[in-house]
């Protein structure tokens, strides 16, 4: 077997490559991982070249792009079950605003994994989690090399395709694992990392909670599959915290909720609304796309919040988002990409103990630095569109440019790991089992969040003490349990007020933003030295001047 990949959009992304193997007896085949901006096949597969398959890690539109325009020779697109069910919601509509070609191509050849899937007799792939977005997945490619030997297993090698991933489970799908029931042999690493994601998506979430608990309208524009992703953590660390929240999801994102079957407590979905008015709540939360408010269920969302001073619009953007003027509401942008840090990416490189590392998606400085990152491993880090060989006559190549007695002491030192690897025996390889969502897999810090969020509810349903004096009438000595609630609420806020107000004193100017019945609210002139949840008292003294 004679294996090869060749990348297929440097300049574009540098995240699809076209994978090629040649068995012994000259039988060929091609492999696109990603479609991405820039691929084109016609340019790449020679005459007597076939493309056999597409495998599509996830729903990005960076990544299924040029999927339409390149499905060719009846050649079927692999992904994962969830993957395929967004695709036929998500590739008509980026049609919308994007030039996909004939998008019923791509539609027809979807065909949905979840098991080894034959290639070629000796080559086969499957779907693996690999978190980063509901549905997404990497791959491994298994192929048998004759030459080897006789023995069924001593031929055998694996290709682990990762896409983008993340270690963090996204919703109720896991993570990508660090431990297979057999060697990886060659890692393909797309190296897209954030070091900042877990610091973003805490801090977003103690802004929207800590609006909408104090009655504000709360309007979260993201990209759909975000939206999906950012509801669920929402719903279930509102479930954590035991405080109702309202959460709404509009538009795409709730048609990609519904159609993955998502049901996280307290979520609502309204596919398509006539009035906006119905969508939006005080001390609520409505989430629609697209992350920028210049179309679609953000723009009438934002419309209808931007001249209220007490509404705020949250916008989760995979940019640096964009600066908001001549607005009355607060806008508020977070900068949220789930990609793992670079020490994850080094602990997936350690833990699977690869001969072969083939990078994705990097370029310029930051490819050169990291093709000289894993000193255990043939790292090819190649800028170009060059046909590279990875494995032939039995044995994987290193690069070119490595010296044989350096290429020595790389399979030294490799050899060495593995002497030390666990492989793990009874891992699942399904990219369809859906698990319970873990808050703090995910990344979100609960304890913060109790800190400022949670409460104790008082027991609604108090025991009576049979022995209490009472006037004779049953009914008046019944105490209504709802009533007794409140009031035990109520004087436990007393309490706290008694506990933590702090008598010192300090006069600052606040202009009202808001009156009449319900929520007011109060903008500070002057800066004070406040905490978010301090309690504080007020002395009003009105003034003429504005």
């Amino acid at each position: 077997m004679r294996v090869s990949y060749q990348h297929t959009n440097v300049h574009s992304g540098n995240e699809s490559t076209l994978l090629r193997f040649r068995t012994a007896d000259g039988t060929r085949a091609c492999i696109l991982v990603d479609a991405g901006d820039g691929v084109d096949l016609d340019s790449l597969l020679a005459d007597d070249e076939y493309l056999n398959a597409v495998l599509l890690t996830h729903a990005h539109i960076d990544h299924y792009l040029t999927l339409a325009r390149n499905v060719r020779h009846s050649a079927p697109v692999y992904t994962s079950e969830a993957t395929a069910t967004i695709l036929e919601h998500a590739l008509p509509e980026a049609q919308k605003d994007n030039d996909l070609g004939d998008v019923s191509v791509a539609l027809d050849a979807l065909e949905p994994i979840d098991e080894w899937v034959p290639i070629l007799n000796d080559l086969e792939v499957r779907p693996i989690s690999a978190g980063h977005t509901p549905g997404g997945a990497g791959f491994v490619i298994r192929f048998r090399d004759e030459s080897v030997g006789d023995d069924l297993l001593s031929g055998e090698q694996h290709i682990l395709v990762t896409g983008d991933f993340t270690h963090r489970p996204c919703t109720v799908f896991p993570g990508l694992a660090t431990s297979y029931p057999f060697e990886i042999d060659c890692l393909l690493l797309n190296v897209s990392t954030d070091d900042s994601y877990t610091t973003s998506l805490n801090e977003s979430l103690e802004t929207v909670l800590e609006r909408a608990y104090a009655g504000s309208r709360v309007v979260v524009a993201t990209s759909s599959l975000t939206g999906v992703h950012y509801a669920t953590l929402l719903a279930h660390s509102t479930e954590t915290l035991d405080r109702d929240l309202p959460i709404t999801i509009v538009g795409q994102a709730a048609k990609l909720y519904n159609a993955l079957e998502c049901d996280a407590p307290g979520v609502d979905t309204q596919e398509v609304f006539d009035r906006v008015g119905d969508v939006l709540e005080d001390g609520g939360v409505t989430i629609g796309g697209p992350e920028t408010p210049t179309t679609g269920s953000a723009r009438r969302l934002f419309e209808a919040i931007d001249d209220d001073p007490a509404a705020v619009f949250v916008q989760l953007s995979t940019g640096d988002g964009d600066g908001f003027s001549d607005v009355r509401c607060t806008t508020k942008s977070f900068r949220l990409c789930n990609h793992p840090s670079l020490e994850t990416v080094d602990r997936l490189v350690d833990e699977l103990v690869p001969l072969e590392v083939v990078i994705k998606h990097a370029s310029g400085n930051r490819l050169n630095q990291l093709q000289r990152r894993f000193d255990r491993c043939f790292t090819w880090g190649t800028n170009d569109e060059d046909v590279h060989r990875l494995y032939e006559d039995g044995q994987w190549k290193a690069p070119g440019w490595i010296a044989e007695t350096t290429a020595q002491q790389i399979r030294r030192r490799q050899w060495e790991a593995l002497q030390e690897l666990s492989l793990a025996s009874e891992a699942s390889l399904s990219a369809s089992q859906r698990q319970q969502v873990d808050l703090e897999a995910e990344g979100i810090d609960l304890e913060a969040l109790e800190t400022v969020f949670s409460r104790t509810s008082p027991d609604p349903y108090p025991q009576s003490t049979p022995d209490a004096p009472g006037d004779g009438d049953d009914e008046a000595d019944v105490e209504n349990p709802e009533e007794r609630a409140i009031e035990e609420e109520l004087l436990a806020r007393l309490d706290a007020i008694d506990a933590k107000l702090e008598r010192s004193e300090e006069t600052v100017q606040a202009r009202v933003l808001s009156g009449g019945e319900g929520e007011q609210f109060l903008e500070l002139l002057e800066r004070a030295d406040l905490e978010p949840g301090a309690i504080v008292e007020l002395t009003i003294r009105t003034s003429s001047r504005q």
